[in-house]
């Protein structure tokens, strides 16, 4: 596939205009050599690599608005909401089919591949294999948490879909699954992710039993390397961020999440400084980076000085740092040799006035605050268009949205029938 007068985002988050090459799924080459009638034309967008959504769970678009003003560790209590969440948890876990599973899951990847994601972070306690199969057919890309079964999945490769494993979550700290889970790292030397002082409640948890924090633990245990991928941070202290920095461990930042559970702000000005990769998650119940992307900014700005960080830090976190975290060197940039992943945005009138040159630009800054919800126009992994002209190539959309919303008038049943 050969396309020209293409404008895309380069590794250095700077705009320039080649001609592209793309063969057997990378960039095969960017160069100013004459074009034909035959290639595809591009001057009337704008290409980013493909966002990576670093932290999320496939099944929560169906619990939108469950868990509202509610922190997380008052989930599934005796209040009218808790007994609503309990049912739903019911309804997740016990009710619905396998093969219902996947359109929940599938309709949450539609809504990010619309949204220029091409990669994402699943967590998620359901079976492994049926998330991979909900991905493959999709086509986007993505990273699957194994938890326990990492064993079976140890070094698999299904399509574009990487497997990991799971640290334990703090409120199950204890130090004989503690060292069961170095041996699980040193039998498997797998991507271990898990939540990570997320909140006050989570982090007085590991110091009221410990009297150190989680990021000690982790540390003191041999668990924190480039292969440790903690989520959220926002209970993580200078001195915990200085440990994940010196280990080179990876944090995803959750703001939407975080500041809808009252969990807080992370210091990510603070893990910036030191060097600690820090991409994006849009974690629970959200699919849109674009509102995460803004978010991560516009909380970069209290107490920092107006300049010091900009739209290009956002999309460096959405693009080239959430490869990163996931050990994908080849994902994330547009540069020969790494994988075609692209996202091609329509320039339009509400991006004006557009300006690029050798001291000034502002299509970055531009893209993140005034592009439509469906500026997204087309969608590229691995070489292959997975949408058109804001159409998905590979699944019936309508045939996912109808049972998604099925799924949705069941839980609303299953609730009443459990109240009668």
């Amino acid at each position: 596939m050969n396309l020209k007068n293409v404008t895309y985002l380069n590794s250095s988050m700077e705009f320039e205009t080649h001609n592209m090459t793309i063969k057997n799924g990378e960039i095969h080459s960017i160069t100013n050599s004459s074009s034909s009638e035959e290639d595809i034309d591009c001057s009337d967008y704008l290409v980013l690599p493909g966002l990576v959504n670093a932290h999320f769970h496939s099944y929560s678009t169906l619990a939108k608005g469950l868990m509202k003003e509610m922190p997380l560790e008052e989930w599934s209590n005796d209040s009218e909401q808790g007994k609503i969440q309990e049912v739903f948890f019911n309804y997740i876990d016990n009710v619905i089919s396998e093969k219902d599973f996947v359109h929940i899951a599938q309709k949450s990847y539609i809504n990010m591949i619309k949204n220029g994601v091409t990669f994402v972070s699943d967590s998620d306690p359901q079976s492994p294999q049926l998330l991979s199969d909900a991905m493959n057919e999709v086509g986007i890309r993505g990273i699957i948490d194994t938890y326990e079964e990492i064993g079976e999945y140890h070094n698999k490769h299904e399509g574009n879909i990487l497997f990991g494993t799971h640290l334990l979550e703090e409120e199950d700290f204890n130090l004989e699954d503690l060292h069961k889970l170095k041996e699980v790292k040193d039998k498997y030397n797998s991507i271990m992710m898990t939540h990570c002082l997320e909140n006050e409640w989570r982090h007085n948890l590991v110091q009221s039993k410990f009297e150190k924090s989680s990021i000690d633990i982790y540390s003191e245990l041999g668990l924190l390397d480039y292969r440790t991928v903690l989520f959220h941070g926002v209970y993580m202290s200078k001195s915990d961020i200085d440990l994940v920095a010196k280990h080179k461990s990876a944090v995803v930042h959750c703001p939407i999440s975080n500041l809808e559970t009252g969990a807080g702000v992370a210091d990510v000005s603070y893990m910036l400084q030191k060097g600690v990769n820090v991409s994006l998650g849009t974690d629970y119940g959200h699919t849109n980076m674009w509102e995460l992307m803004r978010l991560a900014y516009y909380l970069l700005k209290i107490n920092n000085p107006v300049n010091k960080y900009s739209a290009e830090d956002i999309f460096k976190m959405a693009t080239i740092n959430g490869a990163k975290t996931y050990g994908s060197q080849d994902l994330g940039q547009i540069r020969e040799g790494c994988k075609a992943d692209l996202v091609f945005i329509k320039k339009e009138a509400g991006l004006e006035p557009l300006l690029n040159n050798e001291m000034f630009s502002n299509y970055l800054h531009n893209l993140l605050f005034y592009n439509k919800e469906d500026s997204v126009e087309h969608v590229m992994v691995d070489g292959k268009w997975v949408m058109e002209n804001r159409k998905l190539v590979n699944v019936d959309e309508e045939k996912v949205e109808s049972r998604y919303n099925e799924l949705a008038a069941g839980f609303l049943n299953y609730l009443k029938a459990q109240s009668d």
